[in-house]
C-alpha cells in the first residue's frame, strides 16, 4: 500500500478538520430508467480510480500537523436504496427538497473507507434522488464535479459494455509531494516576494458585527439569506462585464468594494477568496482536498468610475492567481494578516464563486441528471465565525448570492441590507461603467 505525507490542507493541529460534520454533500435528481446494479458498479469503479476516496489518514497522537496518508486497495461502495412513498398531499419535488435539506446535517467520520456514502431514494423506476457524501479531507467543491463526470462515464460503460475514455487521474497523495517540491522552487520564491510586498501592513478586511460574538455565544448553526438574479438579468451582467474585458467575478469584487466603502469608509481592502487550489493542471481530474484561500488586496482610493474599480479588481485578482501559495505559507510571511479576525465585533467575509459544469452532457447518464435545486439555500459551512458570500450560478443561469452568517453576531436586517445593496450594485456596475462610483448612494 502506498504512503504519502499529509498535504497542507490535511494537516489539522486543532482537530477541527477531522470533525464528522466536515463533509461535502451532493443530491442529484435522476429521471429515466436507472440500472441500480450498473450504478453500484460505477461507484466502485470511481473509488478504484480515485485514491483519495480510499485513503486513510494517520495523525500523530500529539500533533495533528504530523502524520501520513495510506492508500488502501479498492473497496466496494455500500449503495443504500430507499423506496420512497409520498405522504398525502406532497409532491416529488417537495420530497426531493427534504432529502437535500437533510444532507446538510449529514455526518461521516474521516476514518471511514471508502469515503463515499451513497443513498438512492426511489419514487419509482424512473425517478429518484441520489445523495453522495464524502469527507472534506478527501474532497472539495471541484471534486464534486469530477465525481459527477466519473459516475456518468463509468455508468455508461457498465450499461453499454463500451470502455469509458476518462483520463487517468493523478493520485492525490502525489499532490503533497508536488506541493513540497513547488515550495522549494524559484517560482515559489518569486511568489513569496510578491506576497511579502503586496500584503505589507495589511490585515484582512472585516465587517462590523452588531454585537460581540465568539464560540461561547454561537447558535447551533449558521443562518442563510439568499439574493437572486434571474437568468436573463445575470446574462446581461455577464455580457456587460465582457464588454469591459472582465468577468462576473470582477463585477462581484467591484460591487463589494463599493459596499465596503459605504460600511467602513475604507478604500484599501484585503479580501479572502476561496480557490480550487489546483495549481497544476495534472490534478484537474483528481478528487481530493485542494481548496485553498487566496487573499486579494484592492486599493481604489484614486478610482473615479465603476470602470476603474473593475480594472483594479481584474488586476488584483489576476496577480493573486498568478502568485498562489498555500495560505498557511502566506501566514508565515504575514503573521498579522488574520489579527483583525480575533476582534469579537468583527466579521471576516470570505468569497466563493461556484458555477455549474459547462459540459452538462458529461454528467448525465440517464434521461436527465441534475442537482437538486431548493427554492432557498440552507447552511452548508462547517466552519464558524465567518461571513461567507457564495456566488452560485445554477444550470438555469440564475445567480444566487448566498450569505451565510452567525446569527449571534449580526442581525438578519443587517444581512438583508448588505445583500440588497450588493445585488443592486452588481446590476448597476456593468450597465453604467463610466458613472462615478460614489454617486449611487
Amino acid at each position: 500500500m502506498d504512503q504519502y505525507p499529509l498535504s497542507t490542507k490535511q494537516k489539522d493541529p486543532s482537530g477541527e478538520a477531522r470533525s464528522p460534520r466536515h463533509v461535502v454533500a451532493l443530491a442529484l435528481r435522476i429521471k429515466g430508467e436507472l440500472d441500480v446494479d450498473a450504478l453500484r458498479g460505477a461507484l466502485d469503479e470511481v473509488v478504484a480510480r480515485q485514491e483519495a476516496l480510499r485513503t486513510r489518514l494517520h495523525y500523530d497522537e500529539h500533533d495533528g500537523s504530523a502524520g501520513f496518508q495510506e492508500v488502501l486497495p479498492p473497496q466496494p461502495v455500500a449503495l443504500t436504496v430507499h423506496d420512497t412513498p409520498l405522504p398525502p398531499g406532497r409532491t416529488r419535488d417537495e420530497r426531493a427538497f427534504e432529502v437535500h435539506r437533510a444532507l446538510h446535517h449529514a455526518e461521516l467520520a474521516y476514518s471511514v473507507t471508502p469515503s463515499l456514502r451513497a443513498e438512492l431514494y426511489r419514487f419509482d423506476a424512473e425517478d429518484a434522488v441520489l445523495t453522495l457524501v464524502t469527507h472534506h479531507l478527501f474532497s472539495d467543491g471541484w471534486s464534486s464535479d469530477v465525481l459527477r463526470r466519473e459516475i456518468a462515464a463509468c455508468y455508461r460503460a457498465e450499461v453499454t459494455g463500451v470502455p469509458h475514455t476518462l483520463p487517468d487521474p493523478a493520485p492525490y497523495g502525489k499532490f503533497a509531494t508536488w506541493q513540497q517540491e513547488f515550495l522549494r522552487s524559484d517560482q515559489a520564491a518569486e511568489n513569496r516576494r510578491f506576497w511579502g510586498e503586496t500584503l505589507a501592513g495589511a490585515e484582512l478586511y472585516t465587517m462590523p458585527a452588531d454585537r460581540p460574538h465568539g464560540p461561547e455565544t454561537q447558535a447551533p448553526r449558521n443562518e442563510v439569506q439568499t439574493f437572486f438574479l434571474d437568468p436573463g438579468r445575470f446574462a446581461e451582467v455577464t455580457a456587460g462585464a465582457a464588454r469591459l474585458r472582465c468577468t462576473a467575478w470582477h463585477v462581484f469584487l467591484a460591487a463589494f468594494m463599493v459596499l465596503a466603502e459605504r460600511v467602513s469608509g475604507r478604500t484599501d481592502l484585503t479580501l479572502l477568496t476561496i480557490n480550487n487550489g489546483r495549481q497544476a493542471e495534472e490534478f484537474y481530474h483528481t478528487m481530493g482536498f485542494f481548496t485553498d484561500l487566496v487573499p486579494v488586496r484592492v486599493e481604489f482610493g484614486d478610482c473615479t468610475s465603476f470602470r476603474d474599480l473593475m480594472a483594479v479588481a481584474r488586476r488584483a485578482s489576476g496577480d493573486a492567481q498568478r502568485h498562489r501559495l498555500p495560505f498557511e505559507t502566506m501566514l508565515e510571511l504575514v503573521p498579522d494578516l488574520m489579527k483583525a479576525a480575533q476582534d469579537p465585533l468583527a466579521l471576516v467575509p470570505g468569497f466563493n464563486y461556484v458555477r455549474s459544469p459547462k459540459a452538462q452532457e458529461q454528467t448525465e447518464f440517464t434521461t436527465s441528471v441534475e442537482p437538486v435545486v431548493p427554492p432557498e439555500e440552507v447552511s452548508v459551512s462547517h466552519h464558524r465565525g465567518a461571513l461567507i458570500w457564495t456566488f452560485l450560478v445554477l444550470p438555469s443561469g440564475e445567480l444566487r448570492c448566498v450569505m451565510e452568517y452567525e446569527p449571534d453576531a449580526v442581525d438578519a436586517a443587517t444581512i438583508h441590507r448588505w445583500g440588497t445593496e450588493f445585488v443592486e450594485l452588481v446590476q448597476a456596475i456593468p450597465d453604467s461603467p463610466d458613472q462615478h462610483w460614489k454617486d449611487r448612494r
